[in-house]
């Protein structure tokens, strides 16, 4: 079953509570500028000159992302884009060692390849796909079936092959008004699958539970995909057009851990290449002695509780949520989430 409004999205994974949308944030503050000068690399989410949906590894080197007065951020790119300054672009920042991530959303403007972006939302993203998919830890080789489409530019073997490997995706998304967002995605090896269709399929898990990108692809269907895969210095870029399903066959053959998706994405492939990366390379993201100690990074239920203070969200329960942060019920929330709801 195709699900084609917020409404039927939301029988099925429910709404999004209001303490994680508070969690975002509309300036970067002594947190955000902690971490990234440690983030040597980031996924850019962005609409090019021509309409398509585009997904780049950007970055490095640690803090090669500046944030200017918290209202900014700037960084150079790794060749002149043609990206189009009319619509919103977002980061997801990647701190090698750590399971959160950095999202950063907002408009673009360019002067060259150097890209300022004028921060309209900033948030923590919770470590479950990172956990999932095992994206620090060196990988294991295993045999897995390659995956398979009758046609169109996924049959690409050599992305196919690829696709069959990765543990890890992003997936940047649109609003109805040209905002931006680029989620993570994690699972084992082999979580990806291709419909008798030969639409991509990627499956829903619990996350932070802000679902955004299937709340944007219902409002516009755009969406690119980016595929990471640990040791690996290439990536797979796909774009392309999304719909949500329900489909219990499709379903059904994405198990882990004993536990069914309740959703799955579908993203039919209109432009697909497998391409090295200079920023994925020189960041050394696998580099075991590059990973960022956790003692060097700020505690998540204290950034938490920063970020709910510092939403603007008005109102008697923003208020009582601001109330009721605390480290202690911060912490014990997050910990049970992990434990209970990481598939």
């Amino acid at each position: 079953m195709e699900l084609k409004t917020i409404e039927a999205l939301e029988q099925v994974v429910g709404s999004r509570p209001l303490p994680v949308l508070m969690k975002a944030i509309d300036t970067l503050d002594v947190h955000c500028v902690r971490l990234l000068a440690r983030s040597p690399f980031a996924v850019l989410g962005f609409a090019d000159t021509d309409g398509r949906a585009r997904a780049w590894p950007v970055g490095g080197t640690p803090g090669f992302a500046r944030s200017i007065e918290g209202t900014h951020l700037r960084f150079t790119l790794p060749e002149p884009a043609a990206i189009d300054v009319r619509t919103g672009c977002s980061l997801l920042f990647f701190i090698p060692g750590l399971g959160e991530t950095l999202r950063v959303n907002g408009r673009p403007s360019l002067d060259g390849a150097e890209l300022t972006v004028t921060v309209e939302e900033a948030f923590m993203h919770c470590a479950k796909s990172i956990l999932r998919s095992s994206l620090w830890e060196k990988p294991v080789e295993t045999s897995l079936p390659r995956l398979a489409a009758p046609s169109g530019p996924l049959a690409d073997a050599e992305v196919l092959a690829f696709l069959s490997h990765t543990p890890f995706v992003t997936l940047s998304s649109w609003d109805a008004q040209g905002a931006g967002d680029t989620s993570p995605k994690g699972d084992p090896p082999g979580f990806l699958k291709v419909d008798a269709r030969g639409r991509l399929a990627v499956a829903d898990r619990p996350g932070n539970r802000r679902t955004d990108t299937f709340h944007n692809l219902l409002e516009q269907p755009r969406v690119a995909l980016l595929a990471l895969r640990p040791g690996d210095d290439r990536v797979v870029e796909l774009s392309g057009r999304a719909s949500l399903t329900t489909d219990p066959t499709l379903l059904s053959s994405m198990v882990v851990e004993n536990k069914t998706p309740k959703l799955s994405m579908l993203l039919d492939v209109e432009f697909a290449r497998l391409v090295p990366s200079a920023a994925v390379r020189d960041a050394q993201l696998w580099n075991t002695s590059r990973h960022v100690p956790r003692s060097e990074l700020p505690k998540m239920a204290e950034v938490c509780i920063d970020h709910l203070k510092l939403n603007k969200q008005k109102g008697l329960a923003a208020s009582a949520v601001r109330a009721l942060a605390s480290k202690t019920v911060i912490g014990w929330a997050l910990e049970q989430d992990y434990e209970k709801n990481r598939y």
